[in-house]
């Protein structure tokens, strides 16, 4: 069957007229248009090809590749069907701002794009299409075909595309995910208020025994609210892995008087040690010299701060070399607790 492309592909011009950016050989001819096939189309898998000068990386395209010609009975699932779900919840946030007045900020780029979290570049996970067991489905580079079934409600429809829901969703990704991308990726539903916790750990006892169920339960327990970036994420991990108590993510910190301080990435409330992790957008002086005088502001109350860059999280070395500092820096927080004139914000 021909599906259409996602909403992230587009059609080109070629030979003459409008052809989709991808093309299963099958459709090619059906419609007459071999010609077409072999004079503006490269092969992408077997039996699918795409426009020339289209980058067969790109996810989008990655996802049309793999469910062009796929059978019905197959469902995209994983960070593919967690990618559509997510563009969908950014344009309907964008869209109640915009109707409020407030512009349409849709808090930045898709996150979902099939890369491995921390990987190196060109580091792909393989889009996950499910199918039940009789299914005869020839395997293809870069997908990975999982021989599960999807119950009608675990099945829907989204910009063309026969997915898994939210909730199955969720439960694929974290049970086929590498461990670090698995929590990435359910931090990312949680904030966009896609996957329900409790309805997660319903799924997750009730499919005990499948295949990677332990993983998923795992990934859970390790996800939580409030994460604003696939590094606060890795950051986090490194911190409870440090032997630190569970953080809160994104707490707003004020002063004796109740006045806004400032938003930071994880803070542990019972010693007043917090972490910040400094990207790219941290590095131009401007913004060094406002992140030291808003910290100098946070250690004047007493809020212990420690910092983490990529370099700290990039290997078992450098992650164990900050997770020593991590420690050392909660001890100082402890000592100067009873004196700290910070408090929190009201939960949001």
């Amino acid at each position: 069957m021909n599906r259409p492309p996602s909403a992230g592909v587009q059609t080109r011009p070629a030979l003459g007229g409008d052809l989709p950016a991808v093309l299963s050989a099958r459709d090619a001819a059906a419609q007459g248009r071999r010609r077409d096939l072999r004079a503006g189309y490269v092969r992408a898998s077997q039996g699918v090809h795409v426009a020339a000068g289209t980058e067969i990386d790109d996810p989008d395209v990655r996802i049309a590749v793999a469910m062009t010609g796929a059978p019905e009975t197959v469902t995209l699932g994983g960070w593919a069907a967690a990618r559509l779900h997510e563009r969908r919840a950014l344009r309907i946030r964008a869209a109640s701002r915009g109707a409020r007045g407030r512009g349409g900020r849709d808090d930045g780029a898709l996150l979902f794009d099939g890369a491995v979290v921390g990987g190196r570049p060109g580091d792909l996970c393989p889009v996950l299409l499910l199918g039940p067991p009789e299914i005869r489905l020839a395997p293809r580079a870069g997908q990975r075909l999982l021989r599960s079934r999807v119950a009608p409600h675990e099945r829907t429809t989204l910009d063309g595309y026969a997915i898994t829901d939210v909730t199955r969703t969720a439960f694929d990704l974290a049970r086929t995910s590498p461990p670090t991308d698995a929590v990435v990726g359910l931090d990312r539903m949680r904030a966009l208020g896609l996957a329900s916790v409790e309805d997660l750990q319903v799924l997750v006892r009730e499919r005990s025994r499948w295949r990677g169920a332990d993983a998923a339960r795992r990934a859970l327990a390790l996800s939580a609210d409030g994460v604003e970036s696939p590094q606060e994420t890795r950051m986090r991990l490194a911190w409870l892995e440090a032997g630190l108590p569970a953080p809160l993510c994104n707490p707003d910190v004020l002063d004796e008087d109740g006045r806004f301080v400032a938003r930071v990435d994880v803070l542990d409330p019972t010693s007043g040690l917090a972490a910040e992790y400094d990207g790219a957008v941290h590095s131009g002086a401007e913004r060094r010299s406002a992140d030291a005088a808003r910290q100098e502001r946070l250690r004047a109350l007493g809020v212990e701060v420690l910092r983490a860059t990529s370099v700290d999280l990039a290997t078992a070395e450098a992650r164990a070399r900050w997770q020593g500092r991590a420690r050392t820096a909660r001890d100082r927080a402890v000592a100067q607790r009873s004196t700290a004139r910070w408090r929190l914000a009201p939960t949001r």
